[in-house]
């Protein structure tokens, strides 16, 4: 290549490399309201950084990593003091950011050299057709590790199968042999210049065709999630109209009781003017075993919570499990959707269980509790034998997993969703479901 080709070169790639460096952080945090002042910090520590990295590329340095200190510090700098989130990730994911570009750049450069029979002093020093390649192939790999960690910081992908993050594997690997076995093909074999720009192609053609994979990968994952969002739709639906079924047939009861209230008090007025003791007695029992009948709705401030408490409670009382219940906190901070996802998968999956066994073994609880900032919701029911050891991982024993056993995998994002933990643990004849989320306002 010309001395104006390879100058050209160096400097759009030092152009490149800072704009990666600068543009994750931008996009990984949040900004301030001032647009003005955001774009201004962005594009001076931007140009700060080319400057320095047109400076050492073209001139010798008299202290080594000088150039990384200074990248590292104006990354710091930015971070800091221009975007908003928690400091502790304003000062580490800079240096991890930085870390990750020289990781991928000298294993590269080290496995590129060797296998093409190039100096590794000469592969990071001298401008050639290689080192450009080296430059390409490293700046396209560093470009994906990072749009992966703003894709899982941003929380937006939502691989669930195996077999996507294994293909996710696969293309990453198959990438990076293609780009590494094309290069040394080149250099071992048709060692021509005015190939260069061709091979560049076909190098950014393989990074660009991942791409696509990845982006097409993508929404195969938003389409699971719009599968799961749509399970949870049906499930507040069921839960509404078994919502105000229970309340219908709460409102009939309490009726009927109120009606023979009025009845009952007459006659037991009547008993005790006429000095039969006992027989008033015995018809007050009656009128406590009626009223019995009709138990007390779950009253906290949230309404949500309320309701798929009511519901869970009359589903076990019509199968004739007993299920006794504490709750000292409302769950004011979780969203309604996943308030009805806790509670209604957690006694669900206990509902279920136990409306298959023997109605004398029939008993659960959910108890609601605080500890801190942390809620820990805990349901327990009876067992007939051990479920972990046949189940350790608790997965679903249907036949149709697209359809079924989605009620624990909904519970563990949302205890990544909370920062919490979903655990199980059983005796000799309970298991015990508990997960833990914390106040995330």
């Amino acid at each position: 290549m010309t001395i104006t080709v390879g100058l050209v070169v160096e400097i759009a790639f030092n152009l490149i490399q800072q704009l990666m460096f600068i543009g994750f952080l931008y996009l990984f945090f949040d900004k301030g309201e001032n647009k003005i002042k955001n774009i201004l910090a962005f594009w001076i520590s931007v140009l700060l950084l080319f400057t320095m990295a047109n400076y050492f590329t073209f001139n010798e340095m008299t202290l080594n990593h000088l150039d990384s200190i200074i990248t590292i510090v104006v990354m710091l700098v930015y971070s800091i003091f221009f975007l908003k989130g928690e400091l502790y990730l304003r000062i580490i994911i800079p240096i991890i950011a930085f870390g990750l570009n020289m990781l991928i750049s000298y294993l590269n450069l080290f496995v590129m050299s060797t296998f093409g029979d190039v100096p590794f002093v000469e592969a990071i020093t001298f401008s050639s057709s290689f080192r450009y390649m080296y430059l390409t192939v490293a700046n396209l790999l560093y470009l994906v590790a990072l749009l992966i960690i703003l894709r899982i910081g941003k929380r937006k992908i939502q691989v669930v199968s195996k077999v996507e993050i294994i293909a996710f594997i696969i293309v990453a690997a198959a990438l990076y042999t293609g780009s590494l076995s094309t290069m040394i093909f080149y250099k071992q074999l048709i060692n021509n210049e005015e190939l260069t720009p061709y091979i560049i192609i076909v190098l950014v053609s393989l990074f660009v065709s991942a791409g696509v994979f990845w982006f097409l990968l993508l929404k195969i994952s938003k389409d699971n999630q719009v599968k799961t969002d749509l399970l949870l739709s049906r499930q507040r639906e069921e839960m509404y109209r078994e919502s105000v079924i229970s309340s219908s047939e709460q409102i009939r009861l309490v009726s009927e009781i109120k009606h023979d209230m009025k009845n009952n008090l007459s006659s037991i007025y009547s008993l005790i003017d006429n000095g039969q003791y006992d027989d008033a007695k015995r018809l007050c029992l009656d009128c406590s075993d009626s009223i019995a009948k009709v138990y007390t709705p779950i009253n906290t401030d949230n309404p949500t919570l309320n309701a798929i408490l009511n519901v869970e409670i009359e589903k076990a009382r019509q199968i004739d499990i007993s299920f006794s219940y504490t709750v000292t906190d409302s769950l004011d901070f979780v969203s309604a959707t996943d308030v009805v996802s806790i509670i209604g998968n957690l006694c669900d999956n206990a509902i279920e269980y136990l409306s298959a066994i023997d109605k004398s073994q029939r008993k659960m609880s959910l108890e609601i509790t605080v500890k801190n900032d942390y809620r820990i919701i805990m349901c327990r029911n009876t067992i007939l034998s051990s479920v972990l050891s046949v189940n350790p991982d608790m997965k679903t024993t249907k036949n149709d997993e697209t359809l079924h056993g989605k009620g624990l995998s909904i519970l563990r994002s949302i205890a990544e969703k909370y920062n919490g933990t979903l655990s199980y643990q059983e005796d000799d004849d309970s298991l015990e479901v508990t997960l833990v989320i914390k106040d995330i306002k």
